[in-house]
């Protein structure tokens, strides 16, 4: 149903904004404790629990349209903020809403068994075709080109599409949606994680969109095979695409393999069959599973973040995406046995039962997957592997017309009364034995409604999907921005570093524009970025570096610190002669760190190098340790390339500190130590001088600058070096 599909890509979306808001606005970038964070993000899901009595009690239609609705003006009102507290707090209502909206969907019995695959698909696809973005972030005319369509097909078709008279049993894909949401965001519907990988081709997008596609149809595949299947291509899309790491690619240690995306695309194919196959296996009634569901999804999210802020060792990268399969064995794999100990048995007809036949075919008939399915109640409750066939219809005998139980092929039968005028009306049940009229074989015409539920597929595949993509493809991608303009003079080199915090700025909006401008001003030769985001779902699975660097027209180099899609990066158009990283000691810190080490050609025959990294700051001795091996690899990076060499980056020290000192006790000097102080952090009132420049002696610093800018919570820096 198209209606649902659409609902799951604003929920999607919704979790986009409302995630980095809860990040960047209420825990200001890892400023607030984990569990003070996971306690205010944890109530908002548990609200969803107060709409399954309501739900129960008033039926699942009326509380989906409501909860729809608001979903949908709330998420247009966010479009309307400035950032800050009000954008945080509204895209809490909208994630209620959004909650509520799921939990009602799946009390009104209405089919999702391609629903759902269709719209993470859709969901995948535009957040592609926008390169990363969300409609959020747009400008408001373009977010609204996207949103309002999407609405205004969301309501009407809510609104116009009836609940089925009698509700279908809720399939157990309810039970297993917030595991699959949770692999979906973070890594099989995460464009960013093939942007990331080593090597990654171009075609890696496309490949992910079209598995996606795919998965749709592959979700209505059945069989005993599908389950076990369907799970071992998830975890050969975890290990391949979200655990497996390269040990070094041109220099670079910790990327994401080649081929990522392909093995992406295994894992997609694989959530299809799981998706299908619990759509297949049925629950006598809607209960807490749709809650519950998302609780997990929340958890499993928290986990798999948090675990840079809380030492878990257990809980490596890749392992909580491996628990995220666990949770989907237990769910799918319970309903795949329970199935498998209640067979149906055959048993002889008898007139009793024949009489329960009868009135079993006349009951109101669910469409799912674009078949009839007549949902039978037995002595081991309801199934869904009733026969799927031709349709039932009303007022037709279980027996063949003209024949009589018990007589022989042939023999006359017994003139009968005429029945009442009752039992020939459409839908009124037949006494065994009573002769049937065409009239009554012919079933009614199917209402406005029926016919709109049998054209979604193909509506959503034929409409929607294209051209969001196209839209999102080629009107709402912004156009290659201009390159900044070195003012150099000869003999010098404008140098920049900057802590770009995700692309978010103080206001917890995410602005690559206002970012991208803010470099531009400061007319870099060499660029060097930390907390650079390639791709988590936590901070909406932006690629930051790639839209900075099609808005400045800059080659860029990317060095992982935390996972293949966190680190720092370096852009420049002067010629990298060499290039190489080191992983710094972890432990106590919520993002790793690394040391990207580059060698430019400033000038015909002269050359520099430059190290950026950003040092933990932790209360241990995490941050000595990273100094020092940071400190080594420059000193040893200078002598092997025969280059002076300068350390920049945040690293969360004073000039006095002992990190800072593990860098001038091998040499270096400090570059800004003529106009101090530089303080640089926080971006609003700036107190604190953490982002430093250290440079070598041969080297000359003419002229040093850190703006003001509210596009991070760091100020740049930016130093012009005379060689």
């Amino acid at each position: 149903m198209i209606v649902i599909a659409l609902g799951i890509v604003f929920t999607v979306d919704i979790l986009r904004v409302w995630l980095p808001s809860l990040i960047t606005v209420y825990g200001d970038a890892g400023s607030t404790s984990a569990a003070q964070l996971g306690l205010f993000a944890i109530a908002w899901f548990v609200a969803a629990f107060a709409v399954v009595p309501l739900c129960r009690r008033a039926g699942g239609r009326p509380v989906a349209v409501v909860a729809g609705v608001a979903m949908v003006m709330v998420r247009l009102w966010t479009q309307f903020t400035d950032g800050g507290d009000r954008q945080l707090y509204l895209a809490c209502v909208a994630l209620v809403a959004a909650l509520c909206w799921l939990v009602a969907v799946a009390h009104t019995g209405w089919d999702a068994g391609v629903a759902v695959p269709a719209g993470l698909a859709a969901a995948v696809a535009l957040h592609a075709g926008l390169g990363t973005l969300d409609p959020m972030w747009l400008e408001v005319w373009r977010g609204w080109a996207v949103l309002g369509v999407l609405a205004v097909l969301f309501v009407a078709g809510q609104v116009w599409i009836q609940a089925p008279t009698t509700p279908a049993p809720a399939p157990v894909l309810w039970a297993v949606f917030g595991p699959v949401l949770f692999l979906t965001g973070v890594l099989f519907g995460n464009v960013g994680v093939g942007h990331a990988a080593a090597g990654e081709p171009r075609w890696g997008v496309p490949v992910l969109v079209a598995a996606w596609a795919l998965a749709v149809p592959v979700s209505r595949l059945r069989g005993v095979w599908v389950l076990p299947v369907g799970l071992a291509l998830v975890v050969a899309g975890v290990i391949g695409a979200g655990y497996l790491e390269t040990s070094a690619h041109d220099g670079i240690v910790g990327l994401a393999p080649t081929g990522a995306a392909a093995w992406q695309a295994v894992g997609v194919l694989g959530l299809g069959l799981v998706l299908g196959d619990a759509a297949g296996r049925i629950r006598a009634e809607v209960r807490w599973a749709p809650a519950w569901s998302m609780v997990g999804f929340f958890a499993l999210t928290f986990l798999h973040y948090a675990r840079y802020d809380i030492e878990i060792g257990v809980l490596a990268r890749g392992r909580v995406l491996l628990l995220g399969v666990v949770a989907i064995v237990v769910v799918a794999g319970t309903a795949a046995i329970r199935d498998l100990r209640s067979p149906r048995r055959a048993e002889p007809d008898t007139p009793a039962r024949a009489q329960a036949k009868s009135q079993t075919q006349t009951q109101p008939h669910t469409r799912a997957r674009g078949r009839t399915v007549a949902h039978a109640a037995g002595s081991n409750g309801p199934r869904s592997d009733v026969p799927l066939g031709a349709r039932t219809r009303a007022g037709r005998s279980p027996q063949r017309p003209g024949r009589k139980p018990g007589t022989r092929p042939g023999a006359k039968p017994t003139p009968k009364p005429t029945p009442k005028p009752s039992a020939g009306r459409p839908g009124a049940p037949t006494p065994p034995g009573t002769p049937t009229r065409k009239a009554d074989r012919v079933a009614p015409p199917p209402s406005l409604s029926e016919r709109a539920e049998r054209l979604h597929l193909p509506l959503a595949f034929a409409t929607v999907f294209p051209v969001l993509l196209a839209l999102a493809a080629f009107g709402l991608r912004p156009g290659p921005g201009s390159a900044p303009v070195p003012d150099a003079a000869a003999g010098t080199l404008r140098v920049v570093t900057y802590n770009i915090r995700m692309g978010y700025g103080l206001d917890g909006r995410f602005d690559p524009d206002r970012t991208a401008d803010t470099i531009r001003a400061l007319h870099p030769d060499v660029l060097l970025l930390n907390e650079v985001d390639r791709a988590w779902f936590l901070n909406g699975g932006h690629d930051v570096l790639t839209l900075l660097a099609r808005r400045l027209d800059l080659p860029y180099r990317f060095a992982p610190a935390a996972d293949p899609q966190w680190g720092d990066a370096v852009l420049t158009r002067k010629p990298i002669r060499h290039l190489e990283s080191i992983a710094l000691p972890a432990g106590g810190a919520p993002t790793g760190a690394q040391a990207l080490g580059v060698v430019v050609e400033a000038a015909p025959g002269k050359r520099l190098g430059f190290v950026a990294t950003h040092l933990q700051d932790a209360d241990d001795e995490v941050p000595q340790r990273q100094a020092d091996r940071a400190a080594a690899f420059a000193t040893g990076l200078a002598e092997r390339e025969a280059v002076p060499v300068t350390v920049l980056g945040d690293l969360n020290a004073a000039v006095d500190s002992p990190q800072v000192r593990a860098f001038t006790a091998r040499g270096l000097v400090d570059g800004l130590a003529r106009v101090r102080p530089v303080r640089t952090y926080p971006a609003d009132r700036p107190r604190r001088e953490i982002d430093q420049v250290l440079v070598d002696p041969r080297l000359r610093v003419l002229a040093v600058e850190a703006p003001p800018s509210k596009a991070s919570d760091h100020l740049p820096v930016a130093v012009t070096l005379g060689y």
